[in-house]
């Protein structure tokens, strides 16, 4: 036995000792975590700030570049004599581009010709009687630029504040013909500025080097914001140094009642007197840092009072001892919740109650989707911790009486009296939602999602057996769905696990007998039209001389750990293919997708510099595609493994890009050299929301100087308008089919060209396709 009094004295001290050690401490990290959220702060909104000044040159020069085409089809006598004809045109440009209000025409004296937002037969407004007005628009007749903005006003027209872009159409002794403007309105939610993905709470806008607004959003009060001077800082900056192209600044904001604070940063256009701005609440900087250092703080208070507890628990450990013993063979040791035994306790009691009463209660069974690489790549204590992350995250979701339990490893179990399917899929929900936000692990923010299964009682089983069996089969359907899904069990399922089975097992034979087939995909130019890659893609060739498409055989290689042999097969296979191209002189490289579990292989480093050094590929040559919502599974080791790879003198691309959880932060130091823009985007490019987020992922590949590759492009409509987005490269059907080998070296030693460069030849995309038909044929 202790001696009390020994004891709290050494206590007392021992814990003087850690108060002082650790305050200490406390106030160094405290220090160090404040000017780490204030670089980090200033380097993303001058990040964000190159974003929008990017995007917003793409918008103005995709806008007035487009003008051009629409003044020479104007640039006919008709426009003078009968020029409702040419209202078609206008409306035609108007209806491309949403973000514009009215098309209008003038004379080269001023004089209007035509105008959208004035209807057939109505007179058209004569602007020349208004001096300001036409002395800005004589101006513009005269400019050299291939189209001038300008400045905020109220449009005579559309009774709203709008600027104009406008473009001159000149004959060939030089002179104006005539002039076309198209009006962009900035109301609230008429703006393009509105459409941009920017952080919630953040205020945008464009700032004119005379100091005058030219957009900005939000906006509470139009009249006071544009067409006066702007009281902001960013507007003393510039006239304080005009010669600036970039900068931080924070101030208190005048455009708001009642704001306080805030910080931002800007960068000016390229060739336009124009600046990009953006800024949040300085508060901003305050949350972040206390929501990354509040978890030390309460961990020192968490363990003072621990050992404020053991001191007690010390007097009672004897007395407790035999109870601490029972409870022990009935928790978890990891996580302290119920274990197996202790479940199927629970389970028997819920079968008897209910069978006395008829009163059903249903089970969910939760997987944790790729723990196991976490396991693989982070080390066991990453992942026992992980483990009890989660159990807290689901226990503050349940009801009184609902039981949570670690079924073993990464499976949980959890007992649901009273609740019929109703009540176990919206227990479900809230599950999904908790899990939407990323796991804080020993400093690291984890990506997981859960997979589950759900049975209910009597329907499924009346035994605890055949719950728990049918309860897995579910969760196992959910993970064949593509996982983060749930599933009520249904008696065809045990067919499908069978078929899982036996697929599982003919993949085994598959490997061993190397019947795998790559196929290879043309990445193009969207400038020369030249292939710059090709992308490599694996078919299972079956017994019959059919290929399988990998939508049918993937999931379960993923899920039974073959994708590992199978992506180094792919690998080392594509190499050699790209040094035989090599060798016959053709000048491209080969894109090579890694998956989710190959991604997280400590080993993968190891086995690509092997396949480089046997194959004899120049790395250069070798371009690695990594999911996005791969990549964020672990944002900082992904991080760390591109750059080791990318050291090596591989290209890297972020492939379905806009499909997962990145955020500006990671991807800025994401060491990749391509943006793959996500097929379902360019499927959506007819909706106005999918072309702007189109339109903005290509701005700000541009801003962090990271080519681009629209994926998915099945029609000639689809390839020209990324093409007038500015994008790099562009893969799909219309472009090319995936075909074998040597139908691609037979074509491409040829030197043809996949897709013409010019818009009057872009019906070589049919030709090739016709010609590689034949090829492969």
């Amino acid at each position: 036995m202790l001696e009390t009094a020994p004891f709290s004295r050494l206590l007392r001290k021992a814990l003087l000792t850690y108060l002082l050690i650790g305050t200490a401490a406390l106030v160094s990290y405290g220090l160090y975590g404040w000017q780490r959220e204030e670089r980090d702060a200033h380097d993303n909104l001058l990040t964000l700030s190159r974003f929008l000044a990017s995007a917003s040159q793409a918008f103005f020069d995709e806008l007035g570049n487009g003008l051009a085409p629409l003044g020479e089809l104007l640039d006919q006598p008709a426009l003078r004599e009968h020029p409702e004809i040419l209202r078609p045109y206008l409306l035609t440009f108007q209806n491309r581009h949403p973000q514009v209000r009215a098309v209008v025409v003038f004379a080269p004296d001023g004089e209007m010709l035509l105008n959208t937002a004035v209807p057939p037969g109505k007179p058209l407004p004569d602007f020349r009687l208004d001096p300001p007005y036409i002395k800005q628009l004589l101006l513009d007749m005269s400019s050299p630029l291939p189209y001038t903005v300008g400045p905020p006003e109220i449009g005579k027209a559309i009774k709203v504040w709008r600027f104009s872009v406008r473009h001159v159409v000149r004959g060939r002794d030089g002179k104006p013909r005539l002039l076309v403007q198209a009006a962009i309105p900035l109301e609230k939610k008429g703006t393009f500025l509105h459409q941009l993905p920017v952080p919630s709470g953040s205020f945008i806008g464009l700032l004119r080097t005379d100091g005058y607004q030219q957009a900005r959003f939000p906006v509470a009060d139009a009249n006071a914001t544009y067409g006066q001077l702007s009281p902001g800082p960013v507007a003393r900056m510039i006239k304080a140094n005009p010669a600036i192209t970039a900068g931080y600044f924070s101030a208190s904001s005048p455009w708001v009642t009642g704001e306080k604070q805030r910080i931002g940063a800007f960068t000016r256009l390229t060739g336009m007197d124009l600046y990009a701005y953006v800024s949040v609440p300085a508060s901003t900087i305050v949350d972040r840092w206390w929501r990354h250092s509040a978890p030390i703080l309460i961990s020192f208070l968490v363990f003072f009072g621990i050992c404020v507890v053991i001191a007690y628990r010390v007097t009672r450990r004897e007395r407790m001892h035999s109870s601490e013993l029972f409870e022990q063979t009935q928790r978890d040791a990891l996580t302290g919740l119920p274990n197996r035994g202790c479940l199927n306790s629970v389970l028997a009691a819920n079968i008897a109650a209910s069978s006395a009463g008829t009163t059903p209660f249903s089970i969910l069974f939760i997987d944790l989707d790729r723990f196991k690489g976490i396991n693989d790549t982070l080390g066991h204590a990453v992942g026992d911790a992980l483990l009890i992350k989660v159990a807290e995250r689901i226990q503050p979701l349940l009801r009184r009486g609902d039981v949570l339990g670690r079924f073993g490893g990464d499976e949980f179990l959890l007992v649901l009296p009273g609740s019929d399917e109703s009540g176990a899929i919206l227990t479900t929900r809230r599950i999904f939602d908790a899990f939407s936000i990323p796991f804080e692990v020993n400093g690291r923010a984890l990506r997981i999602t859960p997979s589950l299964g759900i049975a209910l009682y009597p329907r499924h089983g009346e035994d605890i057996e055949t719950l728990l069996k049918h309860a897995d089969t579910a969760m196992y359907e959910s993970k064949r769905l593509g996982r983060n899904a749930y599933t009520v069990y249904a008696e065809q399922m045990g067919s499908r696990v069978r078929e899982r089975l036996e697929m599982e097992h003919e993949l085994r034979d598959a490997l061993q007998n190397e019947a795998f087939q790559i196929v290879y995909q043309p990445i193009v130019s969207m400038r020369s039209g030249e292939v710059v890659a090709v992308e490599a893609l694996v078919r299972w060739v079956m017994p019959d001389g059919r290929l399988r498409s990998p939508v049918e055989f993937i999931q379960v290689a993923e899920d039974s750990g073959l994708i590992i042999p199978l992506g180094q097969w792919v690998l080392r296979t594509a190499c050699i293919q790209m040094t035989r191209w090599v060798s016959l002189g053709l000048d491209f490289r080969v894109a090579v997708n890694l998956s989710t579990h190959q991604f997280q292989d400590p080993h993968l480093k190891e086995n690509v510099m092997i396949t480089l050094q046997e194959t004899g590929l120049d790395a250069a040559r070798l371009e690695l595609e990594v999911t996005e919502s791969a990549a964020m599974l672990n944002p900082e080791d992904s991080i760390t493994i591109l750059g080791e790879l990318s050291a090596l003198g591989i290209r890297i691309a972020i492939d379905d890009f806009g499909t997962g959880y990145s955020s500006l932060g990671y991807l800025k130091r994401i060491p990749a050299d391509t943006i793959k823009i996500d097929k379902t985007f360019v499927d959506g490019l007819g909706h106005p929301q999918d072309a702007t987020i189109v339109r903005a992922v290509i701005a700000l590949a541009r801003a962090l100087e990271k080519d681009t590759v629209a994926e998915g492009i099945e029609t000639e409509a689809q390839f020209d308008a990324i093409q007038a987005m500015g994008c790099d490269s562009a893969q799909g059907y219309w472009i090319s089919r995936p075909v074998e080998a040597a139908a691609m070296t037979h074509l491409l030693s040829k030197g043809a060209r996949l897709v013409a460069a010019s818009k009057t030849l872009s019906k070589g995309g049919a030709t090739w396709i016709h010609a590689h038909d034949k090829a492969s044929k």
